[in-house]
């Protein structure tokens, strides 16, 4: 009898603790299910590299903003970016164009820390935003502690473009009007070969031949005037920040950023910039500064 008692108690305890572990499991989905949107009712995904391309009122391209973006299960996306006095880092890069359309560019910029309307700057260009079950997306990158510029718009994964919206800027920079986005998968991996002339003289021809391994690039190539070289950086959509080596100039060596514009040329071209800084008042080239920006070459896609 008494061994009963406790086959009934015991029976009773493993009754209550398997309720309790359903009730807390239970509790728990409920819990998860209330953080964000739920993991079934979004469709739609930001998950990779994007080209977000800002046009101004007046149908010129101004800008870009090249993102690896990182989404979870409820939509919260997020991505990494800073800048230095060197220019971008990270996973978030903006870069600013010159002669019109992306068909026409002649040049472009990069942002660096201190290039805010008012100088102050964190060095923070990291994007957080979320995405609903409705496809509706917010994008909120910071200006460096001085303000947000906001993306808003719907995801289509299956359009192209697959992104369309509006930018407003907010904050100390801030200012009134909206701007046009449309968000591009990337119009380039990289890899393939490039071939074009120095901006500076026509008769220096380049070459160089690259290949991207999740998103590390390596390259070789020539140069008609300073001789072979090797590069090695990284792609962050349709740009990249790389350095050159010159094995006979070694002179000529240092960091480059690189954007792919798919409109340039039959086939789109890389435009290379080498950042000499904000005060930069003269570039050996010959060609800019642009916001501190020398334009080193324009390179075809072979």
């Amino acid at each position: 009898m008494q061994w009963g008692r406790q086959m009934k108690s015991l029976e009773f305890r493993i009754s209550v603790c398997c309720l309790g572990l359903v009730l807390l499991a239970t509790l728990g989905l409920l819990a998860c299910g209330h953080s964000g949107s739920s993991y079934s009712s979004i469709s739609g995904y930001m998950t990779g590299s994007w080209d977000f391309v800002v046009t101004n009122a007046k149908g010129n391209v101004s800008a870009v903003i090249e993102a690896n973006l990182i989404q979870d299960h409820h939509g919260n996306i997020s991505s990494t970016g800073s800048v230095t006095a060197n220019g971008p880092a990270g996973n978030a890069f903006d870069l600013f164009f010159f002669g019109g359309s992306l068909s026409t560019v002649n040049a472009f910029a990069v942002d660096y820390l201190g290039f805010t309307c008012n100088g102050t700057d964190s060095g923070d260009r990291s994007i957080t935003g979320t995405l609903n079950s409705s496809n509706q997306v917010t994008l909120n990158q910071n200006v460096g502690g001085t303000g947000f510029a906001t993306i808003t718009g719907t995801l289509n994964n299956s359009a192209m473009p697959p992104f369309t919206g509006t930018l407003t800027s907010s904050g100390t920079c801030g200012g009134g009007g909206s701007a046009s986005v449309i968000g591009l998968y990337p119009a380039s991996v990289f890899t393939g070969t490039y071939a074009g002339t120095s901006a500076a003289d026509n008769t220096e021809s380049i070459s160089v031949n690259i290949t991207n391994t999740n998103g590390t690039l390596t390259g070789n190539g020539a140069d008609s005037k300073l001789g072979n070289f090797t590069l090695t950086g990284n792609a962050v959509g349709d740009a990249l920040s790389a350095t050159l080596t010159y094995s006979a100039s070694p002179g000529s060596s240092g960091p480059i950023y690189g954007y792919f514009d798919p409109q340039l040329g039959a086939g789109g071209s890389v435009l290379l910039i080498s950042f000499q800084g904000a005060n930069t008042t003269s570039c050996s080239t010959g060609i800019g500064p642009y916001n501190g920006a020398c334009q080193l070459a324009t390179l075809a896609r072979q």
